[in-house]
């Protein structure tokens, strides 16, 4: 019953966690289909209110396209750490805490993984990936804090959130 598989020489990778496509997908398909609405119907009409709400809605189904791309792995535990989308790999001997801030919204569950480091981020970051100049503006699941703490926004991934910190939990009492 436990999403976590136990390591074996096969595998090296204890969780994987994507972004939720079925809670998101209609952000971005329908900020795709607004924007095609607009430039075809309003551009007769109203070209320059047209042409801003077109470019309004594209932009808001480009800022949430991580959710719907394919194979993106927003994060991951491994025996080496937690690597997150567009931040790198944390390896575990830079990882002091994790722990689980619910807050509740109208009786919706905002929960955030907040991983407490023991370095800055700059210097706690391995194999930091290139990110081109689009990419850096989309949607992300983390956010940095402080120079030492990341939230990781866990009502945007596909995985219960107990679920995600136990993996994490069973790597940090071993590195502490």
């Amino acid at each position: 019953m436990s999403e976590v598989p136990s390591a074996g020489p096969e595998t090296t990778e204890w969780l994987t966690v994507h972004y939720s496509k079925q809670t998101s997908e209609s952000i971005v398909y329908s900020g795709v289909l607004a924007a095609g609405a607009l430039a075809i119907f309003g551009i007769p009409r109203a070209p320059l209110l047209s042409l801003l709400g077109a470019l309004a809605a594209a932009g808001v189904a480009l800022y949430h396209w991580p959710y719907v791309a394919r194979d993106r792995r927003a994060l991951v535990v491994s025996p080496e750490g937690i690597t997150l989308d567009r931040l790198g790999l944390l390896p575990w001997n830079a990882i002091s805490d994790a722990v689980i801030v619910e807050r509740y919204v109208r009786a919706i569950r905002n929960a955030e993984l907040r991983i407490s480091l023991r370095r800055p981020l700059e210097t706690a970051v391995e194999d930091a990936p290139s990110v081109g100049f689009v990419r850096r503006y989309m949607y992300r699941c983390w956010k940095t804090l402080g120079p030492q703490e990341i939230a990781v926004h866990l009502s945007t991934l596909d995985k219960k959130p107990e679920t995600i910190e136990a993996a994490v939990r069973r790597h940090i009492q071993y590195t502490v």
